[in-house]
């Protein structure tokens, strides 16, 4: 049982380690329905369960059908909305992670590796998709955005994400397709798309997966760049109470082809456009050499 799409992503290791431990393993993977296309390729997840309520958390807890039963929650995370139940974790209570603390030592793989009584390493998140085709409308190469996250806190102003599309487009004469849910950004250049709320997951990661590039926050999207060792800027500041924190592992968290830039004095907002160009030039640099 996992919670966010990223906190699943970044939890993927895990099911090899899994299956290392155990040995021909049927692994039961329990996460919302519209999650079920980070996994339903997986050649080690077996069955996907949907967790239409918070409440089946509480129930699986109480009443395990499984042989070894994981809860990759954090107490307190999650509340079951009918009954007002908050979904506690005796594991990650008894290892003292919580809400408050758990970026302060850890990733996200790491933490998800301690609640499954795993060794702690650094691995690579990976994504299995399928072979349709799906029809990407820059042929590459072209970079990919993701400007808007759940949490708006994390986010960088559409000023500079304007300005930033202006200047890639007219110093390297990129295509750019930008991606997410909800609220995309107005702009407009034969060299822009935005697919913002026109594509499904599968579609979306498939976008991804092809992308030469990609630009964007600390969101579940980034951890999909992730899987898809794609080269990139992260553009982080302050989150809740953690002023600088690592999501990632892999990639992200050690390749010089990827920046994690933080404003270190505030929220992602705030980040200056020169630091977030500075970084870029260097990445594009990188990858000529």
């Amino acid at each position: 049982m996992d919670g966010d799409l990223g906190d699943m992503v970044a939890s993927e290791p895990i099911l090899p380690r899994l299956n290392q431990k155990f040995k021909h393993t049927h692994i039961t993977w329990i996460t919302n329905k519209k999650h079920f296309p980070l996994y339903e390729n997986h050649p080690l997840v077996n069955l996907l369960v949907d967790q239409k309520y918070t409440l089946l958390s509480y129930l699986f807890q109480k009443l395990n059908p499984f042989h070894h039963y994981y809860n990759l929650h954090l107490s307190g995370f999650r509340i079951d909305e009918a009954t007002g139940v908050s979904i506690s974790n005796a594991k990650a209570d008894a290892l003292g992670i919580d809400l408050s603390n758990y970026y302060d030592q850890h990733n996200l793989l790491e933490i998800a590796l301690k609640l499954c009584d795993l060794a702690l390493e650094d691995a690579q998140p990976r994504i299995y998709l399928n072979e349709i085709a799906y029809y990407v409308p820059f042929e590459k190469p072209y970079w990919v955005i993701h400007t808007k996250s759940n949490a708006g806190f994390r986010d960088w102003t559409d000023e500079n994400w304007h300005h930033l599309l202006t200047q890639l487009i007219d110093t390297w004469n990129v295509k750019i397709i930008e991606i997410g849910h909800v609220n995309p950004i107005n702009f407009a250049h034969k060299n822009f798309i935005s697919l913002v709320g026109q594509t499904s997951l599968p579609e979306t990661m498939k976008i991804m997966k092809g992308a030469s590039f990609f630009v964007g926050l600390d969101s579940g999207p980034t951890h999909l760049a992730n899987a898809f060792m794609l080269p990139g800027l992260i553009l982080n500041g302050e989150f809740l109470k953690f002023k600088t924190y690592m999501s990632y592992s892999g990639m992200y968290k050690n390749s010089q082809k990827v920046k994690v830039l933080f404003n270190e004095s505030g929220k992602a907002k705030d980040l200056p456009f020169d630091a977030v160009w500075k970084e870029l030039i260097k990445l594009n640099d990188s990858k000529s050499e």
